[in-house]
C-alpha cells in the first residue's frame, strides 16, 4: 500500500483572470446572473490574459474566441465567457494562444483579449466562469475581491 496515493476528488479551480472578482448575480446579463447555465463567479479583467483555472483539457474554443470550455481532471466542465454579448465581435479582439484539444496546466495562457477595444466597441468585459455540470460536485465558491492568475482559489469542486 505504501507509494500508492489515492486521488483527491478535490479540484481548486484559481482565476483565470487578474482583476476582480464579483458574485455571477453582479453580471449584467440575466442567462448568466440567474444561474441558467450554472454556477460559478465573475471578473474583470485589468490586462485581458485568460488563463487555465486548473490542470485540465481544453475542449472548445468557440470560433468567435470570445469563450472557452476546459475539463478538469476530475470531470468539471467549466465555461469561461470573456465579456458580455463580445460574440458579435467575432473574434476581432481575442488572440488564442493554446488549441483546443490540448491539456493545459493551471495558469497557463490561453486566450488574450484586448479590453479597449471591447469597451470602445460598447461592450462590457465581465467575464463570467461556471460550472456546467454542477451537478456532480458539491461547489464552495470563496469570497475574494481582487485576484490573481494562479494564486487565488475562487471554487472548489468535489466529485459526489
Amino acid at each position: 500500500m505504501f507509494g500508492l496515493k489515492k486521488k483527491s476528488k478535490i479540484v481548486e479551480l484559481a482565476s483565470p483572470i487578474n482583476g476582480k472578482m464579483m458574485s455571477l448575480g453582479e453580471v449584467p446579463d440575466k442567462v448568466f446572473a440567474s444561474e441558467m447555465m450554472g454556477p460559478g463567479v465573475a471578473f474583470i479583467s485589468e490586462d485581458g490574459n485568460i488563463c487555465s483555472p486548473c490542470d485540465g483539457e481544453l475542449m472548445t474554443v468557440f470560433p468567435t474566441k470570445h469563450a472557452i470550455g476546459i475539463k478538469a481532471e476530475n470531470g468539471a466542465e467549466i465555461l469561461i465567457h470573456f465579456g458580455i454579448d463580445t460574440v458579435q465581435l467575432e473574434g476581432s479582439c481575442f488572440h488564442q494562444k493554446i488549441e483546443a484539444g490540448k491539456k493545459v496546466k493551471k495558469g497557463d495562457l490561453i486566450m488574450e483579449a484586448d479590453i479597449e477595444a471591447i469597451r470602445k466597441q460598447g461592450y462590457k468585459i465581465d467575464t463570467p466562469m461556471i460550472i456546467t455540470n454542477a451537478d456532480e460536485f458539491h461547489i464552495t465558491i470563496h469570497k475574494g475581491d481582487a485576484v490573481t492568475v494562479n494564486t487565488d482559489p475562487v471554487i472548489s469542486l468535489e466529485k459526489k
